[in-house]
């Protein structure tokens, strides 16, 4: 079962504060502070360390959104804490310091906040110049690391993309990016589990897969029918040696070869000729088959040349 945080906790909010909300007849029988219909709760909310630059909105619930630059923690961290130009960002937090939010400290001192991209609860993180995957500790994948580019990150316990149309993963769609460079190749789509790259294989292209397998059973099905005749021809063979009967006017005196054999056996080597010839082609269909869907330069490789999966 998940672990359920209470529905109202104020153990981290300021001594003074809860000694008066638990002598509060007003709080005690539930009209105020308990955030009833949508009204105020008093809850523990850490201040956000803010610096000069930033400008927040919040009202009080422990969700807000700061406008500034890059910072991924202090103020000293990402392209803002250096003083790179550039670099203008919109954070949009929803629980600070997530399951243990505080207003105050042990020493009942009052707490103030640093980003943190671990601990808080839900983010949409938005930068004109960020390394976007160091900020989150991401794997490299075959995407690779963006390093001071413009960068999107999406964070929470369960996050889902919702369409009543359909949704489009797109990428390689402008000639620049965000620093005027030329985008010289095309990036994939990794989907990765677990933060875990090591296994991290090309996805498989459906209908080239089907076409594939259809046609490999094809070849499968002719290699039968050659291995049937091999043998209905062998047989014909056989059957005329088990037949075959020796005739001799004395005892000792070698017998002329026997007529049915020399016809049976020539039939045999001509049938066997066809079944020798319909072999080099089946050969010869499978290796450009294989060549076709199992090499990387094939015409209807069967994977993906971008996008991966774990």
């Amino acid at each position: 079962m998940p672990n359920l945080k209470s529905a109202l906790d104020i153990e981290n909010l300021k001594k003074e504060l809860q000694e008066d909300l638990n002598s509060a007849p007003a709080y005690i029988k539930g009209i105020a502070g308990k955030g009833i219909a949508g009204s105020k709760t008093s809850e523990p909310t850490p201040q956000f360390a803010q610096s000069k630059t930033e400008k927040l909105f919040e009202n009080g619930t422990n969700a807000c959104i700061v406008a500034g630059k890059d910072r991924p923690s202090s103020v000293f961290s990402g392209y803002g804490g250096r003083g790179d130009s550039g670099a203008g960002t919109l954070d949009l937090i929803a629980g600070r310091m997530s399951h243990a939010p505080s207003s105050v400290n042990n020493q009942n001192e009052e707490v103030r906040a640093n980003p943190d991209f671990k601990l808080d609860a839900s983010r949409i993180y938005i930068s004109q110049k960020t390394d976007i995957d160091d900020n989150f500790d991401l794997v490299d994948g075959k995407v690779g690391r963006s390093t001071a580019r413009s960068g999107i990150a999406i964070k929470s316990d369960a996050v889902r993309f919702i369409a009543r149309e359909g949704i489009k993963l797109v990428t390689g769609t402008d000639v620049k990016n965000s620093t005027g460079e030329d985008v010289i190749s095309v990036a994939g789509i990794d989907l990765i589990a677990g933060n875990d790259d090591e296994n991290l294989q090309p996805l498989v292209l459906g209908d080239n897969v089907n076409e594939s397998l259809n046609k490999l059973t094809d070849y499968v099905s002719k290699l039968s029918g050659i291995l049937q005749d091999v043998i209905t021809y062998q047989m014909k063979y056989n059957t005329k040696i088990q037949t075959h009967t020796h005739i001799t006017a004395f005892f000792g005196t070698p017998t002329a070869p026997s007529e049915a054999l020399i016809s049976g056996g020539i039939d045999a080597t001509i049938d066997l000729g066809k079944c020798t010839k319909n072999i080099i082609k089946f050969r010869t269909n499978l290796n450009f088959h294989k060549q076709t869907y199992y090499a990387v330069s094939g015409k209807k490789y069967i994977n993906s040349s971008f996008n991966n999966v774990t």
